[in-house]
């Protein structure tokens, strides 16, 4: 139960550092936007910044979350394929939906439900946001699904 709790804990630090510093990414990068020539090109582009970021943030969070928890695997292989790592995958997996879940929560009432408008910036502005944590998630899931499936051997 000990390495449960432990790889909820460091699943919860890598996730939340990881979002932060993919939201402060997400703030420059659509700063920058804003102040170049490609301002009101198009309303899709902040979903796509936020929806990359997120993505990439879900997958490092994952890797590294996971691999923080894994007893130490031989050099040269993936924790993935370390004994218990499906089992460590899917704590990494709740605790990462219940963060979210959290979050998402904590964002509406300190912010969505109080009008706050803050144009395309996580957390300010639901939308974005939303597109951000669910990406971030999504991605997380994914790797599990990839990392966790069985590999056919290579010739």
């Amino acid at each position: 139960m000990a390495e449960v709790f432990g790889t909820v804990w460091r699943t919860v630090l890598t996730l939340i550092v990881i979002l932060i510093a993919a939201d402060i990414a997400g703030v420059v990068i659509c700063t920058a936007v804003e102040i170049t020539p490609l301002r009101w090109k198009s309303a899709l582009l902040p979903y796509a910044i936020w929806l990359v970021l997120g993505a990439l943030a879900g997958l490092l969070a994952y890797v590294i979350a996971g691999g923080w928890s894994a007893p130490v695997a031989d050099e040269g292989t993936l924790w993935s394929d370390s004994p218990g790592a499906k089992q460590i995958g899917r704590w990494v997996i709740a605790a990462s939906t219940a963060l979210v879940a959290g979050l998402i929560w904590l964002f509406h009432w300190l912010y969505w439900s109080r009008g706050v408008n803050g144009e395309f910036f996580v957390p300010d502005s639901q939308p974005h946001s939303l597109v951000f944590l669910l990406a971030a998630l999504a991605a997380m899931i994914g790797t599990h699904s990839i990392l966790q499936s069985p590999r056919q051997a290579q010739p």
